[in-house]
């Protein structure tokens, strides 16, 4: 799916493919690189050089991956997660952004109402952490497609989710945009990937690629203040 959206941007935008999967799909971070996304680095060069010899991308690219895939390391393991969640803190703009993961292994989905109690006891001990390690903080940001569900915005005070407004061009260099085609076990959703490729072969201009996407991604952020009053 990555692979046709590029090739299909490379295309239309008339742009060098090696740079369109730079910027347009997540492989960088598939590969276990880090966020500097730069293109020198070795094993992306690697990579990068042995894609104009081979016939089939998609397989040529999933040997690469499979070959990489030992020494890549794991959200859980790059980050320190509460249960589901995590989050990054950015000093100069005093802003705590929120990530999800999928890391219930109660067997029930864990957006379920039978998982709410569970997720919301995670971003209590989180933001308890959040207040005694970064009381300067002021602002929670999200930035997921996830906020378009009504499973995952009840977890959070009312208002961050209600004010969520769409990303005009969301980065898909990150997991995030691509992980809704994903269920629960890592299973691809048929319906949304059929939707995705559709719209992809309708693409006549690089700017609406959004529109390929199910659901859009969504920003909102509110006071961090509102959280310690929600869960503390």
């Amino acid at each position: 799916m990555q692979l046709a959206l590029a090739q299909k941007i490379a295309e239309i935008g008339h742009q060098p493919l090696e740079q369109v999967i730079l910027r347009y799909t997540a492989f960088y971070r598939i590969f276990g690189l880090d966020w500097s996304f730069d293109p020198t680095n070795p094993v992306w060069e690697t990579y990068i050089d042995g894609l104009p010899h081979t016939t089939d991308k998609v397989q040529y690219t999933y040997e690469y991956y499979l070959q990489r895939y030992p020494s890549i390391p794991t959200s859980a393991e790059e980050q320190t997660y509460w249960g589901c969640f995590t989050y990054d803190y950015n000093a100069k703009t005093q802003k705590i952004k929120i990530h999800f993961g999928d890391y219930d292994r109660s067997g029930h989905s864990p957006l379920s109402h039978l998982r709410i109690a569970q997720r919301k006891e995670e971003l209590r001990a989180m933001f308890q952490h959040i207040r005694h390690t970064h009381p300067d903080a002021l602002w929670v940001v999200g930035g997921s497609w996830l906020y378009n569900w009504e499973s995952y915005t009840r977890l959070f005070p009312p208002s961050f989710g209600q004010t969520a407004k769409p990303t005009e061009m969301p980065s898909l260099q990150g997991r995030a945009s691509w992980n809704q085609f994903l269920r629960r076990g890592w299973r691809i959703h048929p319906a949304s990937m059929a939707f995705f490729l559709q719209k992809v072969s309708q693409l006549e201009r690089v700017e609406d690629y959004p529109g390929c996407f199910p659901y859009a991604e969504l920003r909102t952020e509110a006071p961090v203040s509102l959280f310690y009053e929600f869960y503390l």
